[in-house]
Formats: structure tokens, C-alpha cells, sequence
């Protein structure tokens, strides 16, 4: 599988700041790829897709695209859905014009009907002339997230996505997310806090701590036909373990420990505890 996107030692400092938002941080994201991106606040997760998006400039490190993100060998931003910040200026329009001018802006206005579409089926509760400044903040996300994907991008930037939603909401979300990269081999970039939902799709990871990539992780189980791996309790080891060794099957005792996102997560952080 080749890369979507490929960070080489990307480094970054806001103006007049005495630390790094980000240090020489490399990875790729595979393409296809449903990728969490975690830290704690301030971490460096928002700096990140922003300098992804050429939201910000950047000036020290690559970042390198595949080329089906590419148009004359440059970013097409309109191979992009972005959600990193609120409406702002537009709560005067309404959630038809917003999804409309967004629409617009990458070459189609018709687009908005597929935003409409994506609205009812993360049962946005209200009208589509309601609006932005009049919604709940519930709704308000599930604009930004119609928003984001009604152009068809081929790669999704989401900054906590399911922020403000119910938790039924929230399902709909992740499995329409899921629903999209099947579909359309397309590559997810997802920051949430919410990880055990989160876990249930991504299937690789980075971990940001202060600026600097901590950890790197794939969650898809590996498949080996010469080992199995499975859990039994203390008081049926023994007689498991005669009863495969019975068999000519070598028996291995190693400690449980689950490969979870937020397993991953608080190794990482657990020296700040």
C-alpha cells in the first residue's frame, strides 16, 4: 500500500514562541488508511493538519502528497475535506447557502445536494434555511462534517469530529466514516479523545506529546498460521496446556496485554501522572 500523505522531519514554531509546536516529526499515512492522530491538548495534532492543508507555511521538514491529492504536481485542496474550525463569520447564512458557498468554492455548487444527503443522515434536527447562528452546537458539527465531505474529497482532515455529538449521533458518524473510506479507498486523518470508539475503525495511529511523534501503531491484527494466540483462565492453564501438548502443539505462556489505542495512549503519557 502506497502513502497518502508523508511527513519528513516537519518542524514548526509559532511567532514568538520559545518551543516547537512540532520537531522534526516523521511518518506517513498510508493510503486508504483510517489514521488516529492522538496527543493531549497543545500537543501538536491542529498545527499539523494545518501545515497538511497549507493553512499555515511551511518552512522546515516536507511533506509529500500521493498523486491522487496532487493537480499539476500541486496540492489539490479540493482533494481535501477539512473540519479543524467553527463556522465563524458565516452564522448569518443558512445551512443550504453554507453548504452552497462551500460547494462553490471547489467548482461545483450542485455538491451542496450531497450535503443535504450527508445532513439527513446524521439526522440534522433542523431546517435547511435555519440559521448557523440559531443551531444547536450538535447541529452546528453536523454542518461542518456535511461541509467537509459533500465535494467527494479523496482524503478527510477531521479535528474531533464528534465533538457535541449525542453518542447515537456519534455512531451514525463513525460508521458513515467507515461506510466512505470502504467505498472510496479513501484516507482518513481523525483527532478525537474519544478512543475507544475511535479504535473500533482506525487502523493506524501516531501519538504526539509536546510536539515531538512519541509513538507510531497499527491496529490490524497480523494473521500467522503458526501461532494462535488466546486468553484462558489461571485455573484452566494446566489442563489446556496438557491437552495441547497431547496434540504435538508447543504451548507458549506469555502476559496478556491488549493492543488498544488508549493502552497506547497512556504509555505514553503516564510519566505526567
Amino acid at each position: 500500500m502506497s502513502f497518502a500523505i508523508r511527513f519528513e522531519n516537519v518542524s514548526f514554531a509559532y511567532p514568538k514562541k520559545k518551543t516547537f509546536a512540532l520537531e522534526n516529526v516523521s511518518f506517513e499515512v498510508k493510503e486508504g488508511s483510517f489514521f488516529a492522530l492522538l496527543g493531549a491538548n497543545g500537543a501538536g495534532k491542529t498545527t499539523l493538519l494545518r501545515l497538511l492543508s497549507k493553512r499555515l507555511p511551511l518552512e522546515n521538514g516536507k511533506i509529500l502528497y500521493s498523486e491522487s491529492l496532487l493537480k499539476n504536481k500541486k496540492l489539490n485542496l479540493a482533494s481535501l475535506g477539512i473540519l479543524l474550525e467553527n463556522p465563524g463569520s458565516y452564522l448569518q447564512l443558512s445551512a443550504e447557502e453554507y453548504l452552497k458557498l462551500f460547494a462553490s468554492l471547489y467548482g461545483n455548487e450542485n455538491d451542496y445536494k450531497n450535503g443535504l444527503a450527508l445532513l439527513e443522515q446524521l439526522g440534522f434536527s433542523e431546517k435547511k434555511d435555519s440559521r448557523l447562528g440559531k443551531l444547536s452546537l450538535g447541529n452546528k458539527q453536523k454542518l461542518q462534517i456535511a461541509r467537509a465531505m459533500q465535494h467527494s474529497p479523496r482524503c478527510l482532515l477531521l479535528d474531533e469530529p464528534a465533538a457535541n455529538l449525542d453518542p447515537v449521533s456519534r455512531e451514525i458518524l463513525w460508521e458513515m466514516l467507515a461506510k466512505w473510506q470502504k467505498e472510496n479507498n479513501g484516507t482518513l486523518i481523525v483527532c478525537s479523545h474519544i478512543l475507544p470508539e475511535l479504535e473500533k475503525y482506525a487502523t493506524d495511529y501516531a501519538i504526539l506529546k509536546n510536539g515531538i511523534l512519541e509513538k507510531l501503531g497499527n491496529l490490524k491484527l497480523k494473521e500467522d498460521s503458526k501461532k494462535v494466540l488466546f486468553e484462558i483462565s489461571v485455573s484452566e492453564k494446566k489442563e489446556v496446556e496438557n491437552l495441547l501438548l497431547s496434540a504435538g502443539v508447543e504451548f507458549k505462556e506469555q502476559p496478556f496485554k491488549q493492543n488498544t489505542l488508549e493502552n497506547a495512549y497512556r504509555n505514553v503519557y503516564a510519566k505526567e501522572r
